[in-house]
């Protein structure tokens, strides 16, 4: 497609002229700008593409029924869960398809090994977290970012300092910044220009999040899959910026929700690496039962993933709103829910509800209308994310995990 009139910022200012042939980079682009619309039309003599073609009623009926069980507790009927679901069907209907089979994604085999009646009893959250040199010696540029990011009076100049006292920090975050998460039409090719660019608590925040990454590259087998998991982390920071342009009050946290999706699950990956094997007694039980696994952590470990992830995230004194993201990305906190809390869980339901990647959850968790009334946006805007998504989460997954990107 060639665009059939210049594009402009709500502002005015320009971001790309008639007759620019439309590609990704641009469609993110404009995204990143809050462009709502645009006018196009197809290059001379091109023909539009045929469309695929309709679904067999069986296999929609199918698709529909996989669906459903996957949705079991996802809660009560709701606007957003029906268009959740109606996005889902065709989706799952398109990979029965493919994979020539009548079950798209059945739900994983549980971990290997007994449920082991010998396995200690599990430590308080403080415990866990004290315990794990890792968690508590964090490297002095992860301080230093934390620091930065916690004064207001921080400079631009301070910003892109402490992040480059980190080589390999520095590296992935110019990857990010010229990835099709924002999409720039030229690169960007320093640490001083991208600050200026995107702004300096934003890539402070970035950096913060791609610093963690780097913490949970090794989890024992046979629990999850590493890249599963990072991929369901990254779809989850990308749908929470895509409702974040769409939301009330949220047009410039694009930053602060990605890294607040990124890191939702840590707590998870914590207790995959720390607690393997009470970890594994969770995920069985969960698959014996068909349930969801977070009551099952309550019940095996005495909290929750949410819980630990907001513990962990507080004693490296991240700031608040990430923290209570994290805690909150499942239900609300003494606040209620907040803007930020409220995103991510909406983001998380949605890329659970896609399959997006895993961190252990097979079926989707459930959705709350109050999160969904908190967050403002308008009727299309899960589909807009999902859109967002799939068009992005790959490019943006080979920063964080560049090797497995490669491999896969």
């Amino acid at each position: 497609m060639v665009l059939a009139e210049d594009v402009r910022r709500p502002d005015g200012a320009l971001v790309a002229p008639r007759g620019t042939v439309v590609s990704a980079r641009h469609l993110s682009l404009f995204d990143t700008h809050h462009v709502t619309s645009v006018v196009v039309r197809l290059p001379p003599g091109e023909a539009p593409e045929d469309a695929a073609p309709p679904l067999d009623p069986l296999v929609l009926e199918a698709a529909r029924d996989h669906v459903r069980s996957r949705f079991a507790h996802a809660g009560p009927r709701h606007p957003a869960l029906g268009e959740l679901m109606a996005l889902c069907v065709p989706r799952a209907a398109r990979d029965m398809v493919r994979k020539k089979t009548a079950f798209p994604d059945p739900p994983p085999p549980p971990p290997p090994g007994l449920d082991d009646p010998a396995l200690p009893d599990p430590p308080a959250i403080a415990d866990v977290i004290a315990s794990d040199p890792a968690l508590v010696s964090l490297p002095d540029v992860f301080a230093r970012i934390c620091e930065v990011l916690n004064n207001p009076a921080s400079t631009a100049q301070e910003a892109a300092k402490v992040i480059g006292m980190d080589q390999s920090l520095a590296a992935r975050l110019l990857r990010l910044v010229n990835s099709a998460f924002y999409g720039f039409p030229t690169k960007v090719d320093t640490l001083s220009r991208a600050v200026t660019i995107v702004g300096s608590r934003q890539l402070t925040t970035l950096a913060l999040g791609i610093s963690v990454i780097s913490m949970f590259r090794d989890l024992p087998p046979g629990l999850t899959d590493v890249k599963s998991v990072w991929k369901h982390s990254v779809a989850c920071g990308l749908a929470a910026s895509a409702l974040a342009g769409r939301a009330a009050g949220l047009q410039n946290g694009a930053e602060r929700v990605f890294v607040a999706g990124l890191l939702h699950d840590v707590g998870r990956l914590i207790m995959y690496r720390n607690l393997p094997g009470l970890s594994g007694r969770a995920l069985r039980r969960a698959r014996q039962d068909k349930s969801l696994v977070r009551p099952v952590e309550v019940r095996v470990f005495g909290f929750d993933h949410a819980a630990l992830g907001q513990a962990l995230l507080t004693e490296w004194r991240f700031p608040e709103s990430l923290a209570l993201a994290v805690g909150c990305h499942h239900k609300p906190g003494r606040r209620g829910w907040t803007p930020d809390t409220a995103i991510i869980h909406v983001a998380d339901v949605v890329v659970n509800a896609m399959r997006m990647g895993s961190s252990g959850e097979y079926y989707v968790p459930p959705l709350s209308p109050d999160a969904v009334a908190a967050l403002g946006a308008p009727p299309g805007a899960l589909a807009e994310a999902v859109d967002k998504v799939d068009l992005q989460v790959e490019a943006v997954l080979s920063v964080f995990l560049p090797d497995e990107a490669a491999s896969s």
